[in-house]
């Protein structure tokens, strides 16, 4: 009986840390993006909240941090702040940050932004399309989209301010 038990527990815990180990695996390798720097930015549409479309073809000319964030996620509310902060100048530089959010409700993003006092337009990821197709697995991510039309890098995870300014910088057209 005692045998029958401890190869049960072996059984799961084998189990749990083949889950763990992929988890891990999925969520830090860095080779999984579809969409990575060299490439030209797929075109998209998405719904700011007041539900009328944007696409991405109608920023042509400018350069484009492209950030795609949750509510729920910490280091998405810190660099929101830091977007808040430099949103107007970097506008006026030729530089537009295109804040979609990953398929959450309407009214979750609009009392976030409330909540966060952010002035700058969110857009809704509705049925996570866009991140698909860019292949977001971990939050935040960003890909930071030339002039051009070109991904220049895929950035993922938490920046600190500066990280956030010197990449809005290197997209001045």
């Amino acid at each position: 009986m005692k045998n029958k038990r401890f190869l049960m527990r072996l059984s799961i815990l084998i189990v749990m840390i083949g889950a763990v180990g992929y988890s891990l695996y999925v969520n830090f390798s860095e080779e999984r993006g579809v969409v990575d720097a060299g490439d030209t930015a797929p075109n998209f549409i998405v719904q700011d909240l007041d539900g009328e479309n944007v696409e991405l073809t109608d920023y042509n000319g400018q350069g484009i941090y492209l950030n795609f964030w949750a509510t729920y996620c910490v280091y998405c509310r810190e660099k929101m702040q830091y977007l808040q902060e430099h949103e107007e100048e970097y506008r006026e530089k030729g530089v537009t940050i295109l804040n979609v959010n990953v398929d959450e409700t309407t009214l979750q993003v609009e009392r976030h932004k409330e909540r966060q006092n952010l002035t700058f337009p969110l857009y809704i990821d509705r049925n996570m399309l866009v991140s698909n197709a860019y292949g977001v697995a971990s939050l935040p991510t960003v890909f930071l989209i030339d002039h051009e039309g070109t991904v220049k890098e895929r950035q993922i995870g938490g920046k600190t301010e500066g990280q956030v300014v010197e990449a809005l910088e290197s997209l001045v057209p």
